[in-house]
């Protein structure tokens, strides 16, 4: 099972940096800060089986600069387990960062994807019509992308699709009032369809307030495949073979054990 997206510095421990390795074939560790990019790329550079994205998160551009921005472009080019740019995009729930300022970073991290030729891993929060202005703005996408931790619309979903990305759920598709989430994920084609655990954050819900780790994809994997109607199995290949695509990983070496469920 791959985890597109978790945040491996984050958890709460080395054992669970550990298990969480063993128990997957493979995860996307994600750096979103000045600090957690270079922490992304070492824990992909540990393991066989971890592979790094990249970016500045639309809470944490407060303070940063052009200078940070080349940074990042050549931190993605020296590390060939750099697969992605992000995540980057627009979060306006909270009132953390000005518009004018996410939406040019925003535009600065679509153009680095373009000229590295690396997917997008796309956050978009409260901010559905902007995000698609932006995207359609810079269409076509050679090397796709992904919306990350999906939350936004039918009609959103279909517009990203149809410019070639692909569309990731997290743990709280399984919330009891995630009916419209999982209704967008029942129409979310399955050749487009992604899982993650955005650990440590969105525990599924049969282990909602705990910390989530990516071990916990599997409670996920288990729901989403009631919910689709197939087995487990055949959910984990599909999503697997997306994701494989999508971020272009070489075959990594299967350390896993038995699949928990904990």
């Amino acid at each position: 099972m791959i985890d597109t997206h978790a945040h491996l510095d984050m958890l709460d421990s080395e054992e669970d940096i550990l298990e969480s390795v063993e128990k997957l074939d493979c995860i996307i560790t994600i750096g979103c800060d000045r600090e957690e990019i270079y922490r992304a790329v070492d824990l992909a550079n540990r393991f066989d089986n971890v592979y790094a994205s990249v970016g500045f998160h639309p809470y944490d551009i407060k303070d940063i600069t052009e200078n940070d921005l080349e940074k990042l472009k050549q931190l993605a080019e020296k590390n060939k387990k750099v697969v992605a740019i992000g995540e980057t995009g627009l979060d306006f729930y909270r009132n953390i960062t000005p518009k004018n300022d996410q939406i040019y970073f925003f535009e600065k991290h679509i153009q680095l994807s373009k000229e590295l030729e690396l997917p997008l891993v796309i956050h978009s929060r409260s901010a559905e019509r902007e995000t698609i202005k932006i995207l359609e703005k810079y269409y076509p996408y050679p090397a796709s992308g992904v919306m990350h931790c999906f939350g936004g619309s039918i009609d959103m979903m279909k517009v990203c699709v149809d410019m070639g990305f692909y569309i990731s759920f997290a743990g709280n598709v399984t919330y009891p009032k995630a009916d419209n989430l999982r209704k967008v994920l029942i129409s979310t084609p399955t050749d487009r369809l992604l899982l993650e655990t955005d650990s440590p954050f969105l525990s599924p819900q049969k282990k909602r307030g705990k910390p989530n780790k990516p071990t916990h994809i599997y409670y996920t994997l288990e729901f989403v495949s009631t919910l689709l109607e197939i087995t487990a199995q055949q959910l984990e290949d599909i999503t697997d073979m997306n994701a494989k695509k999508l971020f272009k990983i070489r075959e990594y070496q299967n350390i896993t054990t038995d699949k928990i469920l904990e």
